[in-house]
């Protein structure tokens, strides 16, 4: 399911011109200097979930499609419920309703997830068991929301973030997985060139199969209190952010993927994948759900 949607006008003058101009945004913000009459940027506007900033060289138009399905439907949506198929296509034709032509637009950046149900309590998955990714510790926690569970890792081109609700509001046994590519790289490999492309249903295959690669490369791990002798302590060692770190050298990469290769068996070993199929399987669940509806 597609949440954030960054997309730019190839031509950023005649944007300018499209909302300031005409009836598109109710309200325009922008500085104007009073001897010169020049406009300084950024100009902004938000209406209905749509954003806009233009700056000096481009012009943004960012879609929330929750929250404009929210303005369409008029009604409540749960924190953690996920859009259908016909819902996107109704949320992005009304996006679309903010551009000069949706065609001539290039997507920059993407906020795709899913929202899951769990079988322990979301925040104590994230604390306990959701413990790397590629074998890199989370790096950040800018967030720090009073009321989210979270873990973020963050790379050149995507950021995928695992979050839970901390309160007990009906939403504690629930996990949203985002994955948010923020350069094209990835989209134009897929054929995602701009929002047209959010309304096939293949496209949005492909990149619900690139988001369960980077998924897949998540490192969770069942409690392990069963685990004796060597193995609890193998399991311990390769736990730790700190001893993979000591590979991160060019002459280490061999050593690095036999390690991983024992680490892997020791959890089949003794089962200890069960919440990480868990979470695959509901995953693609929400996917067939939301492709089909």
């Amino acid at each position: 399911m597609i949440d954030i949607i960054k997309s730019y006008h190839k031509t950023k003058s005649e944007y300018q011109l499209f909302i300031t101009e005409r009836d598109v945004f109710e309200d325009v913000k922008r500085l104007t200097n009073l001897k010169t009459g020049e406009v300084n940027y950024p100009i902004t506007a938000y209406q209905n979930g749509v954003s806009v900033l233009i700056d000096k060289y481009r012009a943004f138009i960012i879609g929330y499609l929750k929250n404009i399905h929210r303005c369409i439907s008029k009604g409540y949506m749960h924190q953690f419920e996920n859009l259908t198929f016909s819902d996107s296509l109704r949320a992005i034709k009304n996006l679309k309703s903010y551009m000069i032509d949706s065609g001539e637009t290039k997507i920059s950046k993407i906020s795709y997830g899913f929202s899951v149900p769990t079988k322990k309590a979301g925040k104590d998955l994230i604390k306990m068991n959701i413990l790397m990714h590629k074998l890199n510790y989370y790096n950040h926690n800018k967030k720090k929301k009073k009321n989210i569970e979270l873990k973020e890792f963050e790379y050149t081109n995507y950021t995928i973030g695992i979050y839970a609700s901390k309160k007990k509001l009906g939403l504690e046994n629930f996990l949203s997985i985002n994955l948010t590519l923020s350069k094209s790289l990835e989209l134009r490999k897929m054929g995602i060139l701009n929002v047209n492309d959010l309304e096939k249903k293949e496209k949005l295959k492909l990149l619900f199969d690139f988001f369960m690669l980077r998924f897949n490369e998540i490192i969770i791990v069942d409690n392990y209190e069963n685990v004796k002798g060597k193995d609890k302590l193998s399991l311990e060692k390769y736990l730790s952010n700190r001893y993979w770190e000591s590979f991160n050298t060019q002459n280490g990469r061999k050593a690095k993927y036999r390690e991983k290769t024992k680490f892997n068996a020791l959890i089949l070993k003794y089962n200890l994948n069960k919440e990480k199929l868990n979470l695959e399987s509901e995953l693609r669940k929400a996917f067939s759900v939301f492709i089909s509806n």
